[in-house]
């Protein structure tokens, strides 16, 4: 992994504040504003660690980035913590491979605390798939 969070919004004010958050935790943290600049950055060579993915977002929604993000191999593995005021996504979400889901507005010591849960599952599970290849 490449030891950034991406986060991905179209509000610019909610990709500023939860940067800012994650930041002055002391994460490395990228933006993008829609689905498009997700894809662009998850499929590089550089990954991020973990993706902060909004669902509302114009052209292509998050559950239509999970679903492109399910079909690259490497992609697929990133974590994915799913932000929406949509409760009723969170079964499709998860059917879709999302590790999390927060709801708007935010909480920070919830933000906070569910990002460094995922991120220590998601070293767990390295650190496991890791072992069985030996």
């Amino acid at each position: 992994m490449s030891g950034y969070i991406l986060v991905v919004d179209d509000q610019y004010g909610v990709r500023l504040l939860i940067h800012k958050v994650l930041e002055e935790s002391g994460y490395n943290v990228k933006m993008a504003a829609n689905g498009s600049e997700c894809l662009d950055l998850a499929i590089s060579l550089n990954r991020p660690s973990l993706i902060l993915l909004d669902n509302r977002m114009p052209a292509m929604t998050g559950l239509q980035v999970l679903s492109r993000l399910s079909e690259d191999y490497y992609a697929k593995n990133i974590p994915v913590i799913m932000i929406s005021a949509e409760s009723d996504l969170e079964d499709v979400a998860r059917c879709l491979g999302v590790q999390s889901f927060l709801s708007k507005p935010l909480d920070v010591d919830v933000l906070l605390k569910t990002v460094e849960q995922t991120l220590a599952g998601a070293r767990l599970e390295q650190r496991d798939a890791g072992r069985s290849l030996n």
